[in-house]
């Protein structure tokens, strides 16, 4: 047996016994040893608890971030697509200044290029991002100085850009392209042949605008006994351009210029029409350039000059006219068409 006893501060209360006997004493000692041990054991648990409690919520916090980090990274690409698409298009105007120009080797064409890899890890993807950021800023900072260098041109050349074409002859929502410049199959004889402007149908009496500024050299039907060629066209009116260009406006209706007489950009010339050889009312718009070979005139692609109007694949188009030379064989403009020359 154990006996306790407790005694009180106070003389005047009872000391209280206690008595254990043997088995009692035991149980006691175990159940102190198991609180001991549980105690002893969480404490040394604890560590290891807290820090795999830490990590984990670490690691749910660090997923989150690249989660937020990735989505933003995905909103970041986007913009940039968006941007390079918005730099191809101005990139694509300002090209076609500067052929319409012929200051390609003065200006240069250079455009940008970045890398398209497949989707990947967030770092292949945020290397990529990096990659294509830079190479926008190249190509911004070269499409800067090219406009830059076109604003001096025009300046020192004002004359110059008055009388080179670079506007639509007809309204831009009353027209609809049916031929484009190059190889066609010829609706009258089903062979293969080059068409050396636009075919643009339209309304009869729609109006047709002169695309610079101009001299009228020849308005009206060109004799059948001079030029059968020529003749097919029906009602033309031809606009000489400071001897650096000539506009050709085919199949009108009714003109509305007399030969000498000069035009501004933007004038009502003529109405489009059907007149002779056409399958249907339309206007056939030829630009011919004396800016390769002097005296030659070739015809060039009217949609490189038309700069208020958006083509599609305007891109290839630009390619090709600045690589491609389609037009080895053409008919020569009658001289009433080139009229006299500025010396």
């Amino acid at each position: 047996m154990i006996e306790i006893q407790i005694h009180p501060s106070d003389i005047r209360r009872k000391v209280r016994y206690l008595f254990f006997d043997r088995r009692r004493v035991v149980v006691a000692i175990i159940l102190l040893t198991v609180v001991l041990a549980s105690i002893i054991g969480s404490m040394t648990a604890a560590p290891t608890v807290i820090r795999r409690v830490y990590k984990t919520n670490t690691l749910n916090l660090m997923r989150q971030e690249r989660d937020i980090q990735r989505e933003r990274l995905r909103e970041n690409v986007t913009q940039m697509s968006s941007l390079e698409r918005s730099l191809e298009e101005h990139q694509v105007r300002v090209g076609k200044l500067i052929t319409v120009y012929g200051l390609e080797r003065t200006l240069g064409t250079g455009g940008f290029s970045f890398p398209i890899e497949k989707a990947g890890s967030t770092d292949k993807e945020l290397d990529s991002a990096r990659r294509r950021e830079i190479a926008l800023q190249h190509a911004m900072e070269r499409l800067q100085q090219q406009l830059e260098l076109l604003s001096q041109y025009e300046q020192a050349n004002t004359e110059l850009v008055r009388h080179t074409p670079s506007i639509l002859p007809l309204p831009s929502d009353q027209f609809v392209l049916t031929s484009p410049f190059g190889m066609r199959i010829s609706p009258f004889t089903r062979q293969s042949d080059f068409h050396k402007g636009l075919d643009l149908s339209a309304p009869t009496g729609t109006p047709v605008y002169a695309t610079a500024d101009g001299v009228v050299s020849f308005a009206g039907r060109y004799p059948i006994s001079q030029s059968v060629a020529w003749w097919r066209f029906g009602n033309v009116v031809v606009v000489n351009h400071s001897d650096r260009f000539i506009t050709i406006y085919g199949h009108c209706d009714t003109t509305k210029v007399r030969s000498g007489q000069q035009v501004r950009q933007g004038e009502i010339i003529a109405t489009v029409g059907s007149t002779g050889w056409s399958t249907n009312s339309h206007l056939h718009y030829e630009i011919r350039s004396d800016l390769e070979a002097p005296g030659t005139y070739a015809p060039v692609d009217p949609r490189i000059y038309i700069l208020n109007y958006q083509w599609n694949n305007e891109a290839s188009l630009l390619i090709k006219a600045r690589t491609v030379k389609e037009y080895k064989d053409f008919d020569p403009l009658p001289s009433a068409f080139i009229g006299r020359r500025r010396v």
